[in-house]
Order: structure tokens, then sequence, then C-alpha cells
């Protein structure tokens, strides 16, 4: 047989077993496990401008229902912290776009009880009809169906509310004063003028002998040193009146709320700002009595949210970051015990199962291991509050993780041995580790304004290695990439290559892309790029072109163009999250989002060998769609690939390995 005939067959029989390989290659799943709780940042925040989605309250046997911005709602069991039952909440098919991406948004505000007929959570709508607002409300019975209805209806445009079977009405008064009109079942009882100014929060008594309302008087349209008070008044018009300290130029998107806890005591949640300048990101928490006195206590410390006491006055809930609620104590706001925890960060270990950070509410955290039984246990002490990226060294004897303005490196069992400062405003912080002893964080310093910045550490002595910007070591090597922009607004970018003393081994040719990024091997030997292409028929998206190169010379292999489900979509795009251990499969998502929202459309799996995409279940694709933003505070799914090989994915608080 001729040399080149045979070579030819030969070229032909491996890309046909290359290709047989990736056609063949499916992933199945392994192993499920779910913290107990929310999903980070899932009851939005002061800052939202869409308002807050969400919400607390107490059924009448003691338990209480937490319902987050993902429509997950969960009744717990208050003596232990431990949920009860686990929901994801589907609005009523009747209400207009119930079925839509950006679709209602729903506010659990309280239990209904109507005479042994309704029982349930109770939970408002708030959602668009033919680009018109519209409210309204349901009640979700154990059966699990929705019973429209609203337990305390008000006329349009006017704001009030009510407890115990009576309800107030805000009425417009004469030289800017509020009439609040308190009515019980058997129709109009009282009406009370308040002082001047603008009522934002308002309710009556248990027994309807009083009424308490949170007031702001402004001094002009938007004034931020407008002043909050609390306003109580009885049925013959006498009003006890006090400021709420440290709560300036309250607006109703920052939702304050006045709770009774029983006849003679209130609970306050109010948006806290030490200046008029300050933009609050959370509420304090304030115990009042019906005197003229200040707050018996006031509870300002994190971001919490929202006050709803217990049917017995002894506990309220909270939440804490928008992630966790909490139980405190109404006589003095001792935190009690949270009902679950929030996983804000993870990464696959060595030898199986999952490292978690928690926010375990009360400003506290922790790491968990998890394992796809569900198995786990904690790891370390104190002073792991606020991780927000954590990451482990190829023999797990290193973990390193990320808090605002610092990185600490810890031992297998979470004892800290060396911490790292950050500047002050850096964030979005990348960590990984390159060998088994080098910890890198890739991050952005809004404070030098010059975009993503580097930091290379020796993980056993802290000491500092390297400092370039946009460098990452690579076994013995560092790899920069580096861009500019071209006179014509044009970007390119670039990987150059250099030694241990410095010297450039190699760089590559510019190219035309605006994401210079890359991602190793996590045995160092290869290296992954991706380079965006244009694509002719949609000028507001890219094409991925993905590639493999040798870090020690600079060698391209040929690569494969991506593109994404939908290549007429602007904003929508592919991203790099991991490189396998056998250098061979990449993992990618696919995403869009502009100003406002955005969304996740699942992952892609890429064979460099084989230079084709590898079809993926279902499940990993559009199982993983989550529209967010615009009010849908939605956890966006993760993925990367363990030290094995599998993947794992992370969706809020929940994890699937796949094989």
């Amino acid at each position: 047989m001729p040399l080149n005939r045979a070579a030819l067959l030969l070229a032909a029989l491996t890309a046909a077993v290359l290709s047989g390989v990736s056609s063949a290659l499916q992933l199945s799943p392994i192993g499920t496990a779910r913290i107990d709780g929310h999903a980070a940042g899932t009851f939005s925040t002061l800052n939202d401008p869409s308002g807050f989605a969400g919400g607390l309250a107490w059924g009448p046997d003691g338990t209480a229902y937490t319902l987050d911005g993902a429509r997950v709602l969960y009744r717990w069991n208050v003596q232990t912290g431990r949920p009860v039952a686990r929901t994801v909440l589907v609005p009523p098919s009747s209400l207009p776009n119930a079925r839509a991406n950006f679709g209602p948004r729903l506010r659990l505000d309280g239990y209904r009880a109507d005479g042994g007929v309704l029982k349930g959570p109770f939970i408002r709508v708030q959602g668009y009809a033919k680009g018109q607002p519209y409210q309204t409300a349901y009640t979700l019975r154990a059966d699990g169906r929705a019973v429209l209805g609203d337990m305390c209806a008000r006329a349009v445009g006017r704001s009030g509310g009510c407890a115990g079977g009576y309800s107030v009405t805000v009425l417009p008064g004469p030289q800017g004063r509020a009439t609040l009109r308190l009515e019980g079942r058997e129709g109009p009882m009282t009406e009370i003028t308040l002082p001047a100014g603008r009522v934002l929060d308002v309710e009556p008594s248990p027994d309807g002998a009083r009424v308490a309302a949170l007031r702001s008087v402004s001094k002009r349209q938007y004034d931020p040193s407008a002043p909050l008070f609390l306003d109580v008044a009885t049925r013959d018009g006498k009003v006890v009146s006090r400021q709420v300290p440290g709560s300036f130029g309250v607006e109703p998107s920052g939702e304050p709320q006045v709770r009774w806890v029983d006849a003679g005591r209130i609970l306050t949640a109010t948006p806290r700002a030490t200046s008029s300048t300050y933009s609050p990101s959370g509420q304090q928490v304030s115990l009042w009595g019906l005197s003229g006195q200040s707050p018996r206590w006031t509870v300002g410390r994190g971001e919490l949210r929202d006050a709803v006491p217990s049917p017995d006055g002894t506990l309220f809930l909270t939440v804490r970051g928008g992630s966790v609620p909490e139980l405190r104590r109404v006589s003095d706001g001792t935190f009690v015990r949270s009902l679950g925890a929030a996983v804000t960060a993870s990464v696959p270990r060595p030898g199986g199962g999952a490292l978690l950070a928690l926010d375990t509410g009360n400003g506290q955290g922790e790491l968990r291991t998890v394992r796809p039984s569900g198995q786990g246990r904690r790891l370390g002490g104190p002073g792991l509050e606020g991780v927000t990226e954590v990451a482990v060294s190829p023999d797990g004897r290193f973990i390193a993780t990320a808090r605002p303005g610092s990185v600490a490196v810890l031992d297998r069992v979470g004892r800290t041995l060396h911490t790292l400062a950050l500047p002050p405003e850096s964030y979005r912080v990348d960590l990984a580790f390159s060998g088994p002893r080098t910890v890198f964080a890739r991050f952005e310093d809004a404070g030098s304004g010059s975009g993503w910045q580097s930091r290379t550490w020796d993980a056993v002595t802290g000491q500092v290695l390297s400092q370039e910007a946009n460098t990452r070591p690579v076994g013995t090597l560092r790899l920069r990439a580096e861009d500019r922009r071209l006179p014509s607004s044009a970007f390119q970018s670039r990987l150059r290559a250099t030694g241990p003393d410095g010297q450039t081994l190699w760089q590559e040719a510019w190219r035309r892309d605006d994401r210079p990024y890359f991602v190793p091997s996590p045995d160092g030997r290869a290296v992954v790029r991706g380079v965006s292409r244009p694509i002719k028929e949609q000028l507001e998206q890219v094409a991925l072109y993905l590639y493999r190169l040798d870090p020690r010379t600079g060698q391209a292999s040929p690569g494969l163009t991506l593109r994404t489900g939908d290549p007429k979509e602007a904003y929508r795009g592919l991203s790099l999250l991991d490189y396998a251990p056998n250098r061979r499969l990449v993992l990618l998502g696919e995403g869009s989002g502009d100003g406002c929202g955005g969304a996740f459309y699942g992952l892609h799996l890429a064979d460099l060998e084989a230079r084709q995409e590898v079809k993926l279940p279902a499940a990993l694709t559009s199982g993983l769609t989550r529209y967010f933003g615009c009010g849908q505070p939605v956890p966006q799914p993760t993925a990367a690939f363990t030290p094995e090989g599998n993947v794992l994915v992370r969706d809020g608080n929940t994890l699937n390995w796949w094989r």
C-alpha cells in the first residue's frame, strides 16, 4: 500500500474514532445534594428598583413560612430550624403573563384563615397586562390549589393595612395631612387625622383600639434629609409621635414596615441611613411601646429586611442579606436561630464531593463538605463569614477563600494560615490554585479603574509572588492576557508567556477580540483559549472560537467555532467555565443580559480533539434556563469539572453530579 494512501486511511480512521467517541459521550446523573434554605440573594435588597420579592409569614400552628424571589416556598419548624415542606410556586394560569419569562412577582403577605374555609399562605401578585401594571392576590391551600381573592382589599390608588379583623385606609386630608379610616367587619368605625406628612405604612392594633403609622416629613419633592416618624393614634384622635432614629429620606420603595406584636408593643423595620448621602443597604428593626419614649431596642447590624412577629408575641422573623431568614426574640432582639443556610460558593474536592461556603445567618458563615449521597461535615471555626469564592489545592492540602478586601489560606480542616489583603475596592474575585501551593486571584479593582488585576501567593509562607495585571501562573511559566484598542475602536488581544526570569518565551499575534481570558488545565500542561468572532447577520453578538495551546511553546492546535442557541438574539453569548483534567473537554455557559435583566440558557460541552460540540441532556441545557434581574432575584447556575473528570452543577442550594 502506498505510504500516502496509508496515511490518509489512518487519518480518516482516527477522525472517525474521535467523532464516534464524542458522539457516544453521554452524561448521566450520579448524585444530588441540597442544603436546606434559600439560594443566596433571592430575597432582593433595599436597592432593587423593582421592589421586594418573597416574604415572611407565620402559620397558626407556630410554623413559619418563607418565600423567596425565585418562588421557592419553605415551611419551617421554628423550634428546630428544620424545614417541614418545600414547594416551588407557579402563579395561577388565569393571571396575565403567568408563563412569561419575567412573569408576575409574588410576595408572601401572611396566612389566611377564613372561618375554616380557606387556610394557607396568602400571596400578593404584581404583574403587567398589556403593558399596564395590575395587582391581585391568592391563597395557597394545602392541596396546592390557588384561590384568588384579597383578604385585605384596598381601593385603587389608596394604601392601608389590616390586622385582627380590622382594616385601615389612608385618605388625603387638608394641608398635606392624611386621614386614617379605621373599619371593622361591621363597617366604618372612626377617622383619625395625622400631622402633616406622607404615610408610608400603617396597621391597626389587634383589638382595633389604635393605629400605628410610619410618616415621612419632606420639605420638597425629593428630600434625602426627611425625618421618619412613628405615629400611634387612638380612636378619639390622640396621636403620639416619635422620630425614628437613623432613617432619613425614606421612600415607599424602601418598604418601611410597622407591625403590632400585641396591643402594647410595635415592631418597625425601616431603611437605615447614617447621613442624607448614604444609600441604605438594609433595614433596622426596632421595638416600641405605646408611650412617647425612644425604642426599647434596635437591631441594625448587617442587611436586615422585614420584621414579622409571631402570633404569641415572643419571636419575630427577619431576613439577613437577602438570603437567610432569622428568628429573633421580641423582648431584646437577640438572635435565636436561622432557618436554613445559603450557599455562597462551591468547588469540587479531590476524592469526591464538594466544598461549600455558607451564609448561616446572624452575620456568620462556615465551610462544609458534602458528597453526592448528601452526607457532609463542617470545617473550621470563626472568621468564615462573607465568603464569595472558594478554591482547593490539587492535593486537598490547602483551601483558599475570598471575602471583600481579602483572601485567606486555610489548611485542609479549615484553620486559617494566612490572610492576604486585596485592594479595598476589589470585587468579582476569581480564585484558583496553580500547582499544589500557589494561590491565584483575579479580580476587578473599582478604585484603580484599570480593570482586571491579578495576585499570586505562596500558600505555605503567604509570600506575594506576583502582582502583574491579567497574569496567571501555569507551572513555572506565567501567561499574560494583553489587550489594546485600535484607533478604529476595535479591540485586539493576545497571550504572552514569560519564564521564571521574566523573559518573554513566546507571544501570539494580535487577534480581534475583546475578552482576553484563558483557562489552564488542572495539570498546567495545556491551555484553552476563547476568541470572539463577529457574526455577519448579528452585529451585537459574537461566536466563540476555541483552541488549545501548549503553554511551553505557544503552539496552538486547530480549534472549533461555537455559536449560541439563537444567533440572532442581541447580547447573547458563550463564556468559558472550566477545562477538564483530560485536557480535552471544555465546559461553557450560555447567557445574555442588559442593564436590567438577564438569562442563563444552560451549558455547552466542547471536545477539542474531535473539534465538535457534545450533545448534552436537556437537564443541563433547557433544564437550567433561568431568567433573573428586573425584580426577579433568581440564582444563576454554575458548573465545574471534578478532579475525577465528572461534572458538578450547582443551582442555588442544589448540587448535582454527572458522570
